[in-house]
């Protein structure tokens, strides 16, 4: 247990949930303004721009690879914090967006298709991993760099 760092891993599931969640806050607000959802009630509004994710796949695959990328920097975050076993700490550090999308798929609150879920939830841990990677390739290259200056 000693390889993971408690703290590094949920600094890093910050990172990748919160990200996530500032990231689509301009989407969103693209989202509103151009198909004239804020001259809806306020009760509607929501599911009128889930409605809108829905069916516009553009804005959909944004959303996606905003949220690909803070998992990714979610799990650099938690491998650079960590400062050992960085795929470890790194995929680890996906634990709140796994739990967010279990706590989702429990609740039978997703918005998209079971299948398409299913299939997504553990890319979660892939992508969060892959940031614990590019710490380590980070780490090896200025090894690397300092032994060659020497």
């Amino acid at each position: 247990m000693r390889r993971v760092s408690l703290m590094a891993v949920a600094i890093g599931g910050v990172v990748d949930v919160g990200g996530t969640s500032l990231a689509g806050i301009p989407v969103v607000i693209y989202v509103m303004a151009t198909s004239n959802i804020v001259t809806l009630p306020s009760v509607q509004q929501t599911v009128a721009v889930m409605t809108y994710i829905k069916t516009h796949v553009a804005v959909y695959a944004v959303l996606a690879a905003l949220g690909a990328l803070c998992s990714v920097a979610g799990g650099y975050v938690s491998a650079l914090i960590a400062r050992r076993a960085e795929l470890l700490n790194g995929a680890l550090s996906s634990w709140l967006c796994l739990a967010s999308g279990i706590w989702t798929l429990a609740s039978g609150k997703e918005q998209m298709p079971m299948w398409l879920f299913l299939l997504l939830l553990p890319l979660s841990p892939l992508l969060a991993a892959l940031g614990g990677y590019f710490r380590l390739v980070q780490i090896r290259t200025r090894s690397s760099e300092s032994v060659g200056a020497a």
